[in-house]
């Protein structure tokens, strides 16, 4: 999973209320964010990269290595690539 996609998905979050109306302009509220906090908005991203290891090691606590070899490994590839995304 590439870095652009999580920020979608965060975007995506932040967004869900609607945009924020300000006078005559309307912003997204992931650009409020990005813009006026940038270090938040990247522990936010974070965040959400810990989430989605942490339910990916829970699915792979579950297997067991020997009979779920291959499954057990494609997680791990997925839960390194997302080690690797952290902005």
């Amino acid at each position: 999973m590439r870095n652009s996609d999580i920020a979608d998905m965060v975007d995506e979050m932040l967004n869900d209320e609607g945009p924020v109306q300000i006078g005559n302009l309307t912003f997204d509220r992931s650009e409020i964010v990005r813009r006026c906090d940038p270090t938040a908005y990247r522990i936010m991203v974070n965040e959400c990269i810990d989430a989605m290891i942490d339910d990916l090691r829970y699915d792979q606590d579950r297997l067991d290595p020997e009979t779920d070899m291959a499954e057990h490994q494609e997680i791990q590839e997925r839960i390194d690539e997302l080690e690797n995304a952290y902005l």
